[in-house]
Formats: structure tokens, C-alpha cells, sequence
């Protein structure tokens, strides 16, 4: 093999592996989005089972008529109403991460995203599920 064949070969190993980064970059935001994606709709679908199972219990009612009805003091009625807008740590940290926060473990965590997807704070949201 001379010199000009093995250079060609050596410029093709390059260009394929360029052609590779670049189509890895691809998959990762994409499968980044869909993680995403997926963590939003696992957050929405507990939102609407919490909702259903309220509507199940008797249907949903406003705090004022829950108030007159049950004649609870101001402290029960304000325990009531935070109870009913708890959310899960789960629900939580997702919250956080969409807003553009970290939520991964170590020196990051609460500190802003910039915009940029953080393959450890994807991976804490997958250990929550």
C-alpha cells in the first residue's frame, strides 16, 4: 500500500466517523426530547387520575362550597386547600427541570439549565419513575 492509499483511506475513516458524530448528536436530542416528552406526560396523566379519582368521590367542588357545607374553621379549611394542591416529588423535581433548573445530584442542582438538556438530570427523572 504507498502513501496515497493509505492517505484516501485514512480521509474516508475520518469523514465516516464525522458523518457517525453527527448522526449521534441527532439521536441524543432526540431521545432527550422524548424523555422529555415523556416525564410531561407522566406528570399530566397523574394530574388527571388525582382529578378523576376527586370526581369520583363526589364530584369537585369549589373551596368556598366545600367551606359552607362541612362549617370547617379557617385553619381546616386552609389545611384542606393545601392538601389538595400537593404534589409529588416526582411532580416536583419534573416541574423544576421544565422550568430550566437542575435537578440532578451534586453541585448543580438548583442552578439554571441555560436552555441546555443535562443527561443527569434526565436520568434522576427516569430513577423517579
Amino acid at each position: 500500500m504507498d502513501r496515497r492509499d493509505l492517505m484516501e483511506r485514512l480521509m474516508r475513516l475520518e469523514s465516516n466517523v464525522q458523518n457517525l458524530y453527527q448522526e449521534m448528536a441527532e439521536l441524543k436530542t432526540i431521545a432527550m426530547e422524548l424523555v422529555e416528552e415523556n416525564v410531561a406526560l407522566e406528570v399530566e396523566n397523574n394530574h388527571l387520575k388525582r382529578l378523576i379519582g376527586r370526581s369520583e368521590e363526589g364530584g369537585l367542588h369549589s373551596d368556598a362550597q366545600d367551606n359552607i357545607e362541612t362549617h370547617e374553621s379557617k385553619e381546616e379549611h386552609e389545611e384542606h386547600r393545601h392538601r389538595k394542591h400537593r404534589v409529588s416529588s416526582k411532580e416536583n423535581l419534573a416541574i423544576l427541570y421544565q422550568e430550566g433548573f437542575h435537578i440532578c445530584k451534586g453541585d448543580l442542582f438548583g442552578k439554571h439549565r441555560h436552555g441546555e438538556d443535562c443527561l443527569f438530570c434526565l436520568q434522576t427523572l427516569e430513577e423517579q419513575s
